[in-house]
């Protein structure tokens, strides 16, 4: 297990998102413009609340782009959590040259769109969250 250490920043983001959503987050960090939050298992629609106005009230404050995801233990599990509310038919992992790589596959490809759009934003925020909790995972493919 990977020990994770925080800066005061992040422990303020931390802190603030666990007033509002009565829930302490399992993880936090910064990617970009971006503060994302990591709920516990189980837990995530607590910590986005009702019509999303948790993520309404941390936006506001924060002045940041929100996105909190579940935790999962499980690689291709987290990745799902991270693509919803688009539903990938299947989310694999598979070894290609020796290297370990999760293989996501759209029904629609609006939904890879999103994904991999212009800036590649949702792709840079995956890849850091799978690397942070799955080190052994080297790449992530959006197929179609």
């Amino acid at each position: 297990m990977t020990t994770l250490t925080y800066g005061l920043e992040i422990l303020g983001y931390m802190n603030y998102f666990a007033r509002v959503t009565k829930l302490n987050p399992k993880d936090c960090f910064l990617v970009g413009e971006s503060i994302i939050f990591v709920a516990p298992e189980g837990k995530a629609g607590l910590a986005i609340g009702k019509n999303g106005q948790n993520v309404i009230i941390l936006k506001d404050k924060l002045k940041k782009q929100i996105k909190i995801i579940e935790f999962s233990d499980v690689a291709e599990k987290l990745v799902e959590n991270y693509v919803f509310p688009a539903k990938p038919i299947s989310v694999n992992l598979s070894e290609r040259d020796g290297k370990r790589i999760v293989e996501i596959k759209f029904k629609y490809p609006r939904d890879r769109r999103t994904l991999l759009a212009n800036t590649q934003t949702k792709l840079t925020q995956l890849k850091t969250i799978v690397s942070r909790y799955h080190p052994e995972i080297k790449d992530l493919r959006g197929l179609q």
